[in-house]
């Protein structure tokens, strides 16, 4: 790994991070920061199947996916904040709240990959 690209990978991220900092302050769900990672995991998991389909249908360069992919959405996706809210519903004794939290995050992900990856893959034929 050269230089360029962990300063690729961290203008990404700190873009990503800072996207999802002005999500999560958004308003809209009042002071319940689960439904913003929720939606947050659940975005970023459709976005990162779009952006996969586009980069590899247009070749793009290593950078891009670097920038883009772990960058962006790994800054924007954190993964462990959604680990860390399920913990903290069990902690609090929510046990089916934690329960249904995960579950709508981890099958709204992989449907989001999905929707986005092949609903862009197709889109892309048609061109």
């Amino acid at each position: 790994m050269l230089l360029i690209d962990y300063l690729i990978v961290g203008l990404g991220g700190a873009i990503g991070a800072m996207s999802r900092f002005g999500v999560e302050h958004l308003g809209i769900f009042d002071d319940n920061k689960y439904y913003y990672t929720v939606g947050i995991n659940i975005t970023g998991c459709i976005t990162i199947g779009i952006l996969w389909a586009l980069l590899h249908y247009w070749n793009a360069d290593k950078s891009w996916y670097l920038f883009l992919l772990t960058g962006m959405l790994g800054g924007y996706t954190t993964y462990s904040a959604f680990t860390l809210d399920a913990m903290m519903l069990v902690q609090n004794g929510m046990i089916w709240r934690a329960l249904f939290y995960v579950a709508v995050t981890v099958v709204g992900g992989l449907g989001g990959c999905a929707l986005g990856l092949f609903g862009t893959e197709r889109l892309l034929k048609l061109l």
